[in-house]
């Protein structure tokens, strides 16, 4: 069943050629999103909270960036307005930048779908989505886009992409039973390019 995204999706702007806002966490503690308003989140994390400690500890030893709050549960709705909640992990790799004078936006969605989550949602193992009351996988990739003609190393905007993998698809995805095109293809993908809204999207494979 698809999900329909109710979190609100920021698109964050970095300005000029030298170093702009910090958004990718400093340590656990700026890392693992640990307070919720919403009373069932909040009981949700709890439980699975040596859970979130151990993910933020394999992407940080394998020095991933993290966004700020990017590690804990994030909670989806289905149509019949019933809550869902999935483990949310949303990552910042430093590689990840892109020239957006020479690029267009589905180019680099295309590039971040087929290059690096594969290589970072794979820090996932499929027993994570065993977790109590863990029914799906929220993943997320930021990159930079920048006039490399100006500065290819600070500056330009961010840009995300988040795919709501439902639980049954992630594990199938991390066990290696299905591709990621069918994977997505069971999931709600979302992306923001170009300053502009968050929007859902359909990759094409």
């Amino acid at each position: 069943m698809r999900n329909i995204i109710t979190a609100v999706l920021l698109a964050f702007v970095l300005c000029s050629c030298t170093p702009g806002p910090v958004y990718v966490a400093k340590d656990e503690t700026d890392s693992v999103k640990r307070n919720y308003n919403d009373q069932h989140a909040q009981s949700v994390f709890d439980k699975n909270a040596r859970l979130f400690k151990d993910i933020y500890n394999r992407y940080s030893t394998d020095n991933v960036g993290i966004y700020q709050d990017g590690i804990g549960v994030t909670t989806l709705e289905d149509f019949d307005k019933q809550q869902l909640h999935y483990i949310m992990v949303y990552v910042r790799p430093k590689e990840a930048s892109f020239d957006g004078t020479s690029t267009k936006p589905e180019e680099r969605i295309a590039k971040i779908i087929r290059d690096f989550v594969p290589k970072y949602v794979k820090r996932i193992k499929p027993s994570d989505l065993d977790g109590d009351h863990i029914e799906g996988l929220a993943f997320g990739i930021y990159w930079a886009a920048r006039d490399y003609s100006q500065c290819d190393t600070y500056g330009g905007h961010i840009e995300y992409l988040y795919i709501f993998f439902p639980e049954d698809a992630a594990k199938a995805y991390l066990e290696g039973r299905i591709s990621l095109a069918e994977a997505i293809d069971q999931s709600e993908v979302m992306s923001s390019t170009e300053l502009k809204p968050a929007k859902p999207i359909r990759p094409v494979f």
